[in-house]
């Protein structure tokens, strides 16, 4: 993939578009006009500039214990300045479950450095466990995640769940912070972001009252957050309003008051296929349902589970170069 031609001091565009291959994606992260790619294949990692169509494929490492792929998190974040150069020290954060949860690991996590072109490994652990199936967000130069505490969970009761941010500068997790809701079992819980300003969170209720609700913050740090409530949503009222356990991405719309929510279509009888869908939900019932197109295996899963939409809330295109190399 490439995107011919930038803007700079005025020269000419040339919007078009080249495929030069086609790259098999598992799960993208953005941060700051930059798309980190992971890939099919096995710890192979590909950083975007779709506005200057550049490509750095990232080398593996194997300074960790080795988990499964499906049990590795990885987060993409800047450094800070304190000059506040605007030239941001971008980094790369790696790390596995199994890893946090068993007693002799080697190591919890590990850090990529674009200066360095190497990685680091560091004796840092988040304080919870990280849901692997929720996205994480990019947020100034940090990368906020959703977890809960590590227990053991027969199901029925209430899980203690917060978010945690790890920062890029100091290369360290916070401390949890505290989300306006709980949940029991199973329940939605998306992450989002807002001009790259304020985190917004999506919940949906799997109990009987089918509400969805979504907030927004007000004031958001590495270790410190407030809320207020955005937008909620009686689901039962909406006649086509019905989300998998696991929505993909949404982002919201503040002046207009109105959400949308990506996620898979449920297979009727009379369909052999599911599609990705787009839900609009805004206030005193409005909905409306947009069909996007034929949604694509998981091949994680051997087909059985449909890939999300990935969708970038709040994308600016950049001027970074990500220096340009050849694939590994």
């Amino acid at each position: 993939f490439n995107l011919q031609g930038i803007a700079n001091n005025g020269d000419f565009i040339d919007p078009s578009i080249k495929q030069i291959s086609i790259l098999e994606i598992l799960r993208v992260c953005h941060c700051d006009g930059l798309l980190l790619c992971e890939t099919m294949e096995p710890s192979r990692l590909v950083v975007w500039n779709p506005y200057l169509g550049q490509t750095r494929w990232i080398l593996p490492t194997n300074n960790l214990h080795r988990s499964s792929d499906s049990y590795t998190r990885y987060a993409f974040g800047y450094q800070v300045d304190k000059n506040k150069n605007k030239n941001h020290h971008h980094k790369i954060l790696r790390f596995s479950n199994d890893c946090i949860n068993v007693g002799n690991h080697v190591s919890a996590s590990e850090v990529y450095d674009f200066s360095s072109n190497a990685w680091r490994v560091l004796d840092v652990s988040p304080e919870g466990d990280i849901q692997f199936h929720t996205n994480d967000v990019s947020l100034k130069g940090n990368t906020y995640f959703f977890a809960q505490e590590q227990v053991s969970y027969d199901g029925g009761g209430e899980i203690k769940v917060f978010l945690l941010c790890f920062d890029f500068t100091r290369e360290r997790f916070g401390s949890r912070l505290s989300v306006p809701f709980h949940i029991c079992d199973e329940e939605n819980v998306t992450l989002s972001c807002v001009r790259e300003e304020q985190v917004a969170v999506l919940h949906q209720s799997l109990d009987l009252t089918e509400t969805m609700e979504i907030w927004v913050t007000t004031k958001i740090e590495p270790n410190a957050v407030s809320w207020s409530k955005f937008l909620k949503v009686d689901r039962s009222a909406l006649i086509g309003l019905s989300f998998k356990v696991n929505v993909g991405s949404f982002f919201v719309d503040e002046e207009k008051k109105i959400a949308v929510v990506f996620d898979i279509s449920r297979l009727k009888q009379t369909e052999t296929s599911r599609y990705q869908v787009a839900y609009i939900v805004g206030q005193d019932g409005y909905f409306k349902s947009v069909s996007l197109h034929l949604g694509n295996h998981d091949k994680l899963y051997n087909g059985y589970v449909y890939c999300h939409p990935f969708v970038c809330s709040s994308y600016i295109p950049s001027l970074v170069q990500v220096q340009i190399n050849q694939r590994g």
